[in-house]
């Protein structure tokens, strides 16, 4: 499945002065002949290719001071397989071949480079991302309904350990898209030992997962995480009625369990608002009700594509 250039939602020009396609160098990569969307293709500031060709430090440091560092780019296919698409054109398996500008915000938000000054004009308290200590080990990330799951890669290339996930009906793409671009850190679904997980101290990880307290406890078991849980989990633009319909009760559910697996996990929602009818402030007044949920605290908000981003707590011991 490909795409045009009809939605003013997409980002299909290769030159953007949007500020969310600019910060990440976003570009729509198409075929010449049919000018049909196959892939897109990000960096992000400060990650740099690293040598592969044996080089020493030394020698490498010399070389880099003789030529500009080029940055890591990520390529992504945005084409589905002919057994995933819905049918006649089904909304959610086509919005999670789309880079949303609520995913590039959530991940300046969640690694500290997000400008706070725009939240001061919309209510919301424009607090900066803190995460509470994970100790030695490395920061566990779990994206839910992720789509491209770029959020998550790029966590991923910042340090992270990050397990990426979706409806299952779109997960081929997915995990050809993190094997492509990850092969040396990537875990694969075929993998038949419990301890490949731990077995590399740097991962990323695609899997399906439908969205329950179920669901997600059997994820967990899955992943030998039953008892710490994950560090942040984080959802972009997963809350939209005319599309999703009530899936967030069901989002919220899940979100609710991983708190109370892991009070101090840090929960964050970053959202389009696309009207009155979209279902996000239904989603947040239920969230606030949620057993497990201490608090609920909007802490950007961006005026010019109505983003909000909203981080939720549970109840640290």
């Amino acid at each position: 499945m490909s795409h045009n250039n009809d939605s003013d939602d997409d980002w299909s020009e290769t030159q953007s002065v949007d500020s969310c396609e600019a910060y990440i160098s976003f570009e729509s990569i198409r075929d010449p002949s049919t000018q049909l969307e196959e892939a897109v293709s990000f960096s992000w500031p400060g990650i740099y290719h690293c040598r592969e060709d044996g080089s020493t430090e030394e020698e490498e440091v010399q070389q880099q001071q003789q030529e500009d560092r080029v940055l890591r780019k990520i390529t992504i296919s945005t084409l589905l397989e002919e057994d995933d698409l819905a049918p006649l054109f089904g909304g959610c398996q086509w919005a999670g071949t789309r880079l949303w500008g609520a995913a590039v915000r959530a991940i300046q938000y969640i690694a500290g480079h997000l400008e706070m000054d725009e939240s001061n004009n919309s209510g919301s308290s424009g607090t900066k991302f803190e995460l509470s200590s994970s100790g030695d080990n490395k920061t566990t990330l779990l994206e839910l309904g992720c789509g491209l799951g770029v959020p998550g890669m790029i966590y991923h290339m910042l340090g992270s350990n990050v397990v990426l996930t979706d409806q299952e009906d779109i997960l081929t793409q997915l995990e050809k898209n993190v094997e492509d671009n990850f092969p040396s850190t990537v875990i694969s679904n075929e993998e038949s030992s419990l301890d490949s997980t731990f077995a590399k101290q740097h991962y990323i990880r695609a899997m399906p997962l439908s969205w329950s307290r179920k669901g997600v406890n059997s994820l967990l078991k899955q992943l030998q995480l039953s008892k710490e849980g994950f560090d942040i989990v984080l959802n972009c633009d997963c809350v939209f009625e005319p599309l999703y319909g009530e899936s967030w009760h069901l989002l919220n559910e899940t979100i609710d369990e991983l708190l109370k697996v892991n009070p101090k996990c840090v929960v964050v929602s970053s959202m389009e608002r696309r009207g009155p009818a979209d279902g996000i402030d239904l989603f947040i007044d239920e969230m606030k009700e949620m057993e497990y949920v201490k608090s609920v605290e909007k802490v950007y908000y961006e005026e010019r594509r109505n983003i909000e981003i909203y981080v939720t707590r549970g109840f640290e011991k």
